[in-house]
């Protein structure tokens, strides 16, 4: 009876240990390495590297001294040192590569494309991190704000991976996915953030978690129904909520003046029949006290647009968020006044910096922005 119960004993604990270990470890394996669209319809590369280094078209090998050499681009093939190779040509090398005078770890791959060709950069995942967080944050910033932006520029590059699949590579280096500046724009303390993370991603029901970030709220996060008019229920960690940690920063209060040929002009463009306005202003609001709605009182009528896609038509740089306080007519021109910068969704950058200057670590960083989530550890993929 006494080594029945033992048994018991032991299987519960190995179970319990199980459940555990289960919820800071996620089984799933990703492949390390990350294709990274950084230029396209190139018709020369300059490439250089300060070691031999060799590049391959078809099945076969080309040896290069160490140095800076030229390759004109044309149709479905690539000149190097006066000879045609087809394309695809894919560079490597045991060091940095020099293209078009930017640094980039990795290997560079010429690929054709249906519209001309893509120059992609393939490195591991966990070094295209690190030409990440300088150009989404600021390398100045204490060390737990960083590393709550490595793991979600983490999650949020697995998650998206592939996305430009039709093109050849999974993700562009622009705003689009997460803006990349190869290894030019490194630091030490982002590279340290990356390396003190590394692997862990943010995970909702086992799942990773879609890690939306944005540089500041104006105090209170937005729904993406609202944004982006999901016709899904939002799940509950992207659900807006106020945030008291963003108020000091450069963009908690803007205001801006644009002509009205300008936002006519870009209305058009964007495909919208608009005579000269007359007339703009809010109709409705979110959870988050941002406008829903932009009115547009014009010569040929009205238009009526969601603010998100207002603000992204005439220019989401001057017209910072969708949290517009108001809106004035002076002479021929408009002038928005506003809170906040960015889509309001998910991770408040400027927010997530005051928790760590006040001493909050990055996992109750992302347990604020991201509630009900939990921080996993993936496994890469040998290739």
């Amino acid at each position: 009876m006494k080594i029945f119960k033992l048994k018991i004993f032991i299987l519960i604990y190995v179970l319990l240990l199980c459940v555990f270990s289960y919820s800071f470890s996620y089984a799933k394996e990703y492949k390390e390495y990350i294709n990274v669209g950084i230029l396209s319809n190139q018709k020369s590369l300059n490439i250089a590297s300060d070691k031999k280094y060799y590049f391959m078209s078809g099945n076969k090998k080309y040896k290069l001294s160490a140095g800076k050499i030229t390759v004109k681009i044309k149709d479905k093939e690539a000149v190097i040192l006066k000879k045609h190779y087809t394309l695809p040509v894919k560079f490597v090398s045991e060091n940095c590569f020099l293209v078009n005078n930017k640094i980039y770890r990795g290997n560079i791959i010429i690929s054709p494309y249906a519209k001309g060709n893509n120059i992609i950069n393939e490195l591991k995942l966990e070094d295209y991190l690190k030409g990440i967080l300088p150009k989404e944050t600021s390398a100045s910033w204490n060390l737990e704000t960083l590393k709550a932006q490595a793991v979600i520029s983490r999650t949020y590059a697995l998650k998206n991976i592939g996305r430009h699949y039709k093109q050849g590579f999974d993700v562009c280096s622009q705003v689009h996915c997460q803006v990349y500046g190869g290894a030019s724009c490194e630091s030490k303390n982002t590279n340290k953030a990356v390396v003190k993370t590394s692997g862990e991603v943010v995970l909702y029901n086992d799942k990773l978690a879609q890690t939306f970030f944005h540089s500041s709220c104006g105090g209170h996060t937005e729904d993406p129904k609202y944004v982006w008019q999901w016709k899904t229920e939002t799940p509950i960690y992207l659900k807006g909520m106020k945030d008291d940690y963003c108020k000091d920063n450069p963009h908690q209060n803007w205001t801006v003046s644009l002509s009205e040929s300008a936002i006519r002009e870009k209305l058009v463009k964007a495909g919208y029949k608009t005579g000269k306005i007359k007339n703009i202003s809010t109709s409705g609001t979110t959870t988050a006290k941002a406008a829903k709605e932009i009115i547009i009182k014009h010569s040929k009528g009205t238009l009526k647009l969601n603010s998100y896609t207002f603000r992204c038509a005439v220019s989401a740089d001057k017209i910072k968020s969708t949290l517009i306080t108001g809106i004035e007519r002076k002479n021929n021109s408009f002038i928005f006044k506003g809170k906040g910068w960015g889509h309001k969704i998910g991770l408040c950058q400027w927010g997530a910096k005051a928790m760590g200057d006040k001493g909050s670590s990055y996992k109750e960083i992302l347990a604020f922005y991201y509630p009900k989530t939990t921080i996993g550890k993936i496994k890469y993929a040998t290739r």
